[in-house]
C-alpha cells in the first residue's frame, strides 16, 4: 500500500539530457487533476487477489473533458477485471487497465479494478522481462488529458512478496522504482534505458 504521488514535471526535470528532450511527448493541458492508488495491503502472494481503489480529483474550477485513467498492472499480474473500464493486454506482465470520464470541476471519481498474481514462473511462460514487480507487487496509475501523451498526474502503488530479497545499494529502493515507472510514463522506456546504460558507463569508467 506504500503510495508514490509524483508531479509529472518533477519527474521530467529527473532526467535531463539532450536526448531525454529529443523524446519528450506532447506537454499535458494546464489543469489541476490528482490521482491516488491503494490495495490496501502492505504485502502480497501469488494466487492473491489484489482490490484496487483509485481516487481522481479534479481540483479546477472548470470540468476536465475526455479523461483518460490508465492503471498498468503488477509485473506478474495473470488476470484483471475493471468495472466500468477496458483491459488491454493478454500476456503476465502486460495488462492493464483503462477508463475514460469526464471530470466536473471539484469533482472526485473513484474506480475500482481487481488483480489475480501469479508467480515468477508465470513471467518465465511467458517470456516476460523480469522487470520491477517481480521482488514487489507494482502497480501504477496515471491521468491523460486531452490528446496528450504525458500524464497530467500519477500514483503507485507497491506490495512486498514474501520472496522479497532486499534492495542493493544503488537501486534507490521503491521510491527510485516510482520515479522510473512514471518516467518511462512520459518520456518512453527507450530514454529511460538510456540514462541506465549513461549511468553503468559511468561506474565502469
Amino acid at each position: 500500500m506504500r503510495t508514490a504521488v509524483v508531479c509529472a514535471l518533477l519527474c521530467a526535470a529527473t532526467l535531463p539530457g539532450p536526448s531525454a528532450a529529443a523524446y519528450a511527448p506532447k506537454a499535458p493541458p494546464a489543469v489541476s487533476v490528482t490521482v491516488a492508488v491503494t490495495d490496501g495491503a502492505d504485502d502480497s502472494e501469488s494466487g492473491k487477489r489484489l482490490d484496487y481503489r483509485i481516487t481522481v480529483h479534479n481540483l479546477g474550477a472548470s470540468e476536465v473533458h475526455g479523461a483518460r485513467i490508465e492503471q498498468r498492472m503488477p509485473a506478474t499480474t495473470t488476470s484483471v477485471t475493471a468495472p466500468g473500464g477496458t483491459v488491454e493486454g493478454r500476456g503476465v506482465g502486460e495488462q492493464k487497465a483503462i477508463w475514460r470520464a469526464d471530470l466536473p470541476a471539484h469533482d472526485i471519481q473513484v474506480f475500482t479494478a481487481r488483480a489475480v498474481l501469479g508467480g515468477r514462473t508465470d513471467l518465465a511462460v511467458s517470456g516476460a522481462s523480469a522487470a520491477p514487480g517481480t521482488r514487489r507487487a507494482a502497480a501504477t496509475v496515471c491521468v491523460y488529458v486531452g490528446d496528450s501523451y504525458a500524464p497530467t498526474a500519477c500514483s503507485g502503488d507497491l506490495d512486498d512478496l514474501p520472496d522479497a530479497a532486499p534492495e542493493s545499494a544503488g537501486g534507490g529502493g521503491w521510491a527510485g522504482w516510482a520515479v522510473a515507472a512514471v518516467a518511462t510514463a512520459l518520456l518512453g522506456p527507450g530514454v529511460v534505458r538510456a540514462v541506465r546504460r549513461r549511468r553503468r558507463v559511468a561506474r565502469a569508467g
